[in-house]
C-alpha cells in the first residue's frame, strides 16, 4: 500500500514538473513576438491541456480528505466562473496550477522556473538582435526603448526582475557582494534598453532588503525584526492601490504627482473603476496597449487613445472579480506570514517585492513571470539553514 502511495506521488510530480515548463514556454511564446507561434486563440488552447492534466492529478492521483477537496472545488468553481466572465484563462490556470502544488517541492518549481525563462529571454534577445523575431522600438522622451523580442519594453524588464527574485531564492545563502554588483550592472543594462523606469528601481531596492533579510536568517535580532513585517506589504499594498485608484482626483497635487510617478496609471485605474466598476466574480473589458504588432501600430498614430490596467490589484478588483481579488491576495498574505513565522526571510522578501511590483505591473497572474504564489501549498522548508557569522550557537542574542 505504500509503494502505491509512493508511485501515486512520483507520477503527480512528473505531471506537475512536465506540465509546469509546458505551461511556461507557452505563456512565454503569447508573450513574445514569434508570429505566428504567439497566436493568442492556438496558445489559449494549447493552455487547456496544462489545465485538464492538473485537474487530474487533483482529483486522481492526490489524496485528500473530503473538506480539503470540497473547498478545492469551491476555488476551481470560482476560477472557472472568473475565467468565462473575464475571457482569461490565466485565472484558471494559476488557480489549478496552485491547488495542483501538492507534494511538490517549491524549490525544484523555482529551478525549473528560472532555467526554463533564463533561456527562453537570453535566446529572443539574441535573435531578437539577428531580426529573426522583432524587437519593437519605441521612443520617449527621445530615448530609444527596445522590446528585444518580447511585447513591449517593460514586459522584458518584468522578466529580469522575477528571474533576480529567482535567484535570490535559489541562491539565498550564497549571496555575496559581487552578485550584488553583478545585478547592479545586469539592471542598469536593462534599463539603458527598455527605459523601465519603475523596475529599475525596484530591482535596485531589492538588494537592501534582501541583506537585512539574509542577516535575519543569520539571527541578528535588529534585522530579524524589520524582516518580520515583510508579510504586512502584501495587503498594505493591495487595499492602498485600490483605495487611491478609487479616490483619485486630477485636480489634487499630491495625487497628480503621485500618478506622473505612477507614468499615469494612477489615473487610468480610476477610469477603470468609474467606467467598469468592481466586479464581483469577474467581467471582460477591452483594453488597448501598446505591446505586440497591433500596439505598435496603435503607437505611432496620433488619435490613439491608450487604456490598459497595468496594475495587477486593480485587474483583480475590476477584471477578474473582488472575491478571487481577496482569494489571491490572502493567499499572498499566506505565504508571506508564514515565512516570516518559519524564519524564512528570503520567501519572506520576494513576497513582498512581488506585491510591491503588482502596483505598476499586471503580471501577477502570469504563469510566465512569477511562480511565487506556488509556495502556498507546495513543499519548502519550515526552517532555513542559519548562517552564522562567527560559527555561535542560533540563540545567542545579535543585535
Amino acid at each position: 500500500m505504500e509503494n502505491l502511495f509512493d508511485n501515486k506521488v512520483a507520477i503527480g510530480r512528473k505531471i506537475y514538473y512536465c506540465t509546469f515548463i509546458y505551461a511556461v514556454v507557452l505563456s512565454f511564446l503569447q508573450e513574445s513576438n514569434y508570429a505566428p507561434l504567439s497566436s493568442g486563440n492556438l496558445i489559449r488552447r494549447l493552455l487547456y491541456i496544462a489545465i485538464a492534466l492538473l485537474l487530474v492529478k487533483i482529483y486522481a492521483i492526490d489524496e485528500y480528505k473530503l473538506k480539503d477537496i470540497s473547498l478545492k472545488t469551491s476555488i476551481i468553481v470560482l476560477a472557472i466562473i472568473s475565467w468565462r466572465l473575464s475571457r482569461s484563462v490565466n485565472i484558471l490556470l494559476y488557480i489549478v496550477f496552485i491547488l495542483g502544488a501538492k507534494n511538490i517541492d517549491f524549490r525544484r518549481i523555482v529551478q525549473l522556473f528560472f532555467g526554463t525563462v533564463c533561456i527562453l529571454l537570453v535566446g529572443t534577445i539574441i535573435i531578437s538582435q539577428a531580426n529573426i523575431v522583432t524587437d519593437y522600438i519605441y521612443i520617449r522622451n527621445g530615448h530609444y526603448r527596445h522590446s528585444l523580442g518580447i511585447s513591449y519594453p517593460t514586459d522584458t524588464a518584468a522578466y529580469v526582475f522575477y528571474l533576480v527574485l529567482a535567484y535570490y531564492y535559489l541562491a539565498f545563502e550564497r549571496i555575496s557582494w559581487k552578485s550584488y554588483i553583478v545585478i547592479i550592472a545586469i539592471d542598469c543594462f536593462i534599463y539603458e534598453l527598455t527605459q523601465a523606469r519603475n523596475t529599475f528601481v525596484l530591482i535596485l531596492l531589492t538588494i537592501p532588503f534582501i541583506i537585512v533579510a539574509q542577516r535575519a536568517n543569520g539571527g541578528y535580532l535588529v534585522s530579524r525584526g524589520i524582516a518580520s513585517f515583510y508579510w504586512m506589504f502584501v495587503p498594505l499594498a493591495a487595499y492602498l492601490t485600490v483605495f487611491f485608484a478609487w479616490l483619485y482626483d486630477r485636480s489634487n497635487k499630491l495625487f497628480a504627482v503621485v500618478n506622473h510617478i505612477l507614468s499615469g496609471r494612477l489615473e487610468l485605474s480610476h477610469q477603470a473603476i468609474n467606467k467598469y466598476g468592481f466586479s464581483l466574480l469577474g467581467q471582460h473589458i477591452k483594453e488597448h496597449g501598446w505591446g505586440g504588432v497591433k500596439g505598435f501600430k496603435n503607437f505611432n498614430k496620433s488619435n490613439f487613445s491608450y487604456f490598459y490596467l497595468d496594475s495587477s490589484y486593480i485587474r483583480l478588483a475590476v477584471i477578474y472579480g473582488v472575491i478571487i481579488g481577496i482569494l489571491i491576495v490572502v493567499f499572498m498574505t499566506i505565504i508571506a506570514y508564514r515565512s516570516v513565522a518559519h524564519r524564512h526571510f528570503a520567501l519572506a522578501a520576494i513576497i513582498m517585492f512581488v506585491s510591491i511590483h503588482c502596483i505598476v505591473e499586471q503580471h501577477l497572474l502570469d504563469f510566465n513571470y512569477d511562480p511565487f504564489l506556488l509556495a502556498l501549498l507546495a513543499a519548502f522548508p519550515d526552517n532555513v539553514k542559519c548562517i552564522h557569522a562567527s560559527g555561535g550557537n542560533y540563540e545567542k542574542k545579535r543585535s
